[in-house]
């Protein structure tokens, strides 16, 4: 797996999840400015959840926009093996007490945590600086162990590259 294509896949999956929200903006939209939305009587407000839920799509479509530009205008780069992960770093760990050698990938991104994309059959997680894994692995160089809670209890890996 190499940067440059979990990199085209984040950017690819951050335009399809922006072209949903501007659809469902638009129905959203639709719904609020519909004839079937006007009051009919003080108690009826049909309308003003439309407009309000109308409101809360856009934002979502300024956000999903604003995250998607941000990795479209992003050249990828390459780190090297001896530095430190920061932003924009693919992170590939691998399970020290797991008898299968468990991997996990990473890339630390500034925006849409949580966000997963799969390339070459393996699952990459987006997280923050500012989320738990992106806390801990911050800083870290290659050959660095780190513990991640998962499922309730904390899991050893050891960094085996960055990129």
């Amino acid at each position: 797996m190499d940067k440059k294509s979990v990199h085209q896949a984040i950017k690819n999956a951050l335009l399809q999840r922006f072209e949903t929200a501007k659809w469902a903006a638009k129905q959203a939209h639709d719904a609020a400015t519909n004839d079937e939305s006007v009051a009919e009587n003080k108690y009826d407000t049909f309308g003003l959840e439309a407009s309000y839920l109308a409101h809360g799509q856009s934002q979502r479509v300024l956000d999903c926009e604003k995250d998607w530009l941000r990795f479209n205008k992003k050249s990828v780069d390459i780190f090297n093996q001896d530095e430190a992960i920061k932003l924009w770093a693919l992170v590939r760990l691998e399970g020290i007490e797991v008898a299968d050698g468990a991997e996990k990938y990473f890339f630390i991104s500034p925006c849409a945590g949580g966000l997963t994309v799969e390339v070459d059959e393996k699952t990459v997680y987006l997280v923050t600086s500012s989320s738990p894994v992106g806390k801990v692995l911050l800083g870290k160089l290659t050959g660095d162990e780190v513990e991640l809670l998962q499922n309730g209890k904390q899991t050893a890996y050891e960094i085996t590259s960055i990129s």
